[in-house]
């Protein structure tokens, strides 16, 4: 594992030429955050008003682009950039301060619409390419191609459109792709491409593990139903049943006639997958300032070991710490043969087809 002791940071400005600016010593308060439901990674960072005998307002304006730095000893690295968002001024007991946010690239996936029609069979990659090739926004996709129905979008933002692709994936090939940007390009990856997997381990390196569960909303059995007669009656085609054990707080599933009993069997069961307990893992560690989200980690803690996803991270430079949400890979961790306690697993019990 990295030596915490000797990570370092740096903050430049990009000038009009494409030369840069270092902002470091005129830096405080500086962090950056990817969130779960945020696309674009964010920079917030404050600077002090004189910079290098000049206003730091005539370096630092609206959109103008900061990139942060990271060192473990050796060279300076990119590890995050965006294009100022926000800016404010802050005055405390006579000093005055530039309070700076930044988003990347993907935000404006979140800000521009577009109208498309993609004909059915059309695969993932050339929707995804057009799309982004149409707005002029270098990427990089690594995924499995499929072919989809038809796709109409109508005044659709770019990136509920890439969503929208992503989850069919999913749902056919039954991988998890995101966006992220890296180095000023959008990523379309899988989660857990890194080469380097770390190591977290509470006897070590972490400050703290906080593990929990919430079955609150969990859905535990499914009943579907058929069309209504004309008396009025539904016949139950089929039940399909969750963590019973939990109780029973069931939902009606409607089947229409375009749908068969096996589909509707497959969407009850996706009911019980998206309304089962919800397991929330967050950790507290010293920095390390290469990890993203959607990187893979190893993680040992008193309730086992496993690997996990980060889905959201928090990077604080000054204190050098960071926070972050997990996800259990539970694919890998058992091919690893290993196992974490998880309160959150889903019981197999399948389902009854009533006659």
């Amino acid at each position: 594992m990295i030596d915490a002791a000797k990570i370092s940071y740096r903050i430049v400005a990009v000038a009009p030429d494409s030369s840069q600016i270092d902002l470091t010593p005129v830096a405080s308060a500086l962090g950056w955050s990817e969130g779960e439901k945020e696309l674009a990674a964010k920079i917030t960072c404050k600077f002090a008003l004189s910079f290098d005998g000049q206003d730091i307002t005539d370096v630092i304006k609206m959109n103008s682009q900061l990139i942060v730095y990271a060192s473990d000893g050796g060279e300076f690295q990119e590890m995050i950039r965006g294009k100022v968002s926000k800016f404010g001024l802050i005055e405390s007991n006579g000093e005055f301060l530039l309070d700076v946010e930044t988003t990347d690239e993907a935000q404006a996936l979140r800000q521009t619409q577009e109208d498309y029609f993609f004909s059915p069979d059309t695969g993932s990659t050339a929707i995804i390419k057009k799309i982004l090739e149409d707005h002029g926004i270098p990427y990089e996709i690594k995924i499995t191609d499929a072919k989809h129905e038809k796709k109409v979008f109508r005044g659709r933002y770019l990136a509920d459109m890439l969503a929208d692709v992503l989850k069919d994936l999913k749902e056919k090939l039954g991988e998890t792709y995101f966006i992220r940007a890296k180095n000023g390009v959008i990523e379309i990856i899988p989660r857990g491409t890194n080469e380097q997997i770390w190591d977290f381990d509470i006897d070590s390196n972490l400050v703290s593990v906080h593990d929990s569960f919430d079955s609150t909303d969990t859905v535990t059995k499914v009943k579907v139903v058929g069309k209504q007669t004309s008396e009025g009656k539904q016949h139950v085609d089929a039940v399909v049943e969750g963590r019973t054990d939990l109780g029973t707080r069931q939902v009606i599933y409607n089947r229409n006639d375009k749908t068969t009993l096996e589909e509707a069997e497959k969407a009850a069961k996706k009911i019980l997958d998206e309304n089962g307990i919800k397991r929330k893992l967050n950790i507290d560690a010293p920095d390390l300032p290469f990890l993203r989200k959607g990187d893979r980690i190893r993680l040992r803690s008193s309730v086992g070991e496993g690997y996990f996803f980060v889905k959201s991270i928090r990077h604080d430079a000054p204190a050098q710490k960071m926070s972050a949400e997990l996800d259990y890979d539970k694919k890998f961790s058992a091919e690893k043969n290993l196992e974490v306690y998880d309160l959150a697993a889903t019981d197999e019990s399948g389902s009854s087809n009533p006659p």
